[in-house]
């Protein structure tokens, strides 16, 4: 409808620089036939002959976030993203207009990044919502993890009546739900356990393993982990608050003379989380083979649909990490794998019992 009705405009006279921007941000999604594409063309032409920021007269495109956009996009879907001057320079101007909302001034914002306006703001620049709701949309690069942090932040305070602002929350709330886990509401799915143990290496950064005591009167603590127990401690740690239901050591029904036991259950998922320690002598193959064999026995018993499994690496061999994943991932009812490598800061530390040069 809206499609039509800017068609109509652009080609009847009775247009407006919202008509150009609707044609922008349906062609940004692919879906223009030669009418509306002619009608885009012609629209452009018409906003370029254009007198803009004129003394005593209202502002229109100057202060619309939401056109501007919408325009950038149009010359961008064209091939004319870096040959309408005009347009880089209006909204390298607008983005710094005094008094216009942050939003308003996110979107002039990404307006100058499609164009690729030089010198053009930074993206941190923008609010928070927008950078990552535009993000998703493939306006600017990939968000960080800080990035997504302060777009929830935001996004949950939100109160007003805005609808640009709100607009952008909402894109930016189902992005977020995406990746997120408290965005998502409780509502969790097998990757977002992967999701979560593949956030235990930034775990690591705060991992005690002091060269001293931090305090006057504390001890020289190292949490070692040294076995596939201490393994499951720190996976237990992570998910027990996540997942109720999160259970460990569970057996499974007998398969033969084969008795197995799961590391990790979470029932409401019907996920089994396997870990796996790869001590230094130990090869990747054989982690891959024993993840074979647990499949093979997990899929006998039909409450378990998924398994993720979880190696840490003790011997910390990163350039053999992204072949052992994607082996793991070809394997059945693997929905995603997670290696670890032990931290440089966490030396090996020999047991009190072994030889000297052991």
């Amino acid at each position: 409808m809206l499609l039509a009705e800017a068609v109509v405009s652009l080609t009847s006279g009775g247009r407006s620089s919202l008509d150009v921007a609707t044609l922008g941000y349906v062609a940004a999604l692919g879906g223009l036939d030669d009418a509306a594409r002619g009608a885009m063309v012609e629209g452009l032409a018409w906003l370029r002959d254009r007198v803009w920021f004129r003394p005593q007269q209202a502002p229109t495109l100057e202060a619309d976030g939401v056109s501007a956009l919408g325009v950038a996009l149009a010359a961008s879907a064209l091939g004319r993203a870096g040959s309408e001057a005009w347009l880089s320079r209006l909204v390298t101007r607008s983005v710094a207009l005094p008094g216009l909302p942050p939003c308003e001034r996110s979107l002039f914002a990404a307006a100058a990044e499609v164009l690729a306006v030089p010198g053009r703001p930074a993206l941190d620049a923008m609010a928070p919502v927008a950078r990552v709701a535009l993000a998703v949309r493939g306006i600017g690069p990939g968000t960080s993890e800080a990035e997504r942090a302060a777009a929830w932040s935001q996004a949950h305070r939100f109160s007003g009546d805005d609808f640009v602002e709100a607009t952008l929350t909402l894109a930016a709330l189902d992005a977020l739900a995406e990746v997120s886990l408290p965005a998502k509401l409780g509502v969790a799915e097998p990757a977002d356990v992967v999701r979560l143990l593949e956030g235990v290496h930034r775990s690591m950064r705060r991992w005690a393993w002091d060269q001293a005591p931090l305090t006057q009167h504390s001890r020289t603590a190292r949490w070692d982990i040294s076995n596939e127990y201490h393994v499951q401690d720190l996976l237990w740690a992570l998910l027990a608050p996540v997942f109720p239901d999160l259970t460990d050591e569970e057996n499974l029904p007998s398969v033969g003379q084969k008795n197995p036991r799961a590391d990790l259950t979470i029932a409401s998922l019907g996920t089994i989380i396997e870990v796996k320690f790869l001590r230094p002598r130990a090869s990747f193959q054989s982690i891959i083979g024993e993840v074979a064999e647990d499949a093979s026995l997990y899929r006998t018993d039909p409450r378990w649909t998924s398994l993720v499994p979880f190696v840490w690496d003790d011997s910390a061999r990163t350039e053999e990490h992204a072949m052992l994943v994607k082996g793991l991932c070809t394997l059945p009812m693997v929905v995603g794998a997670v290696v670890v490598p032990r931290p440089r800061k966490m030396t090996l530390v020999p047991p009190p019992d072994a030889a000297p040069g052991a």
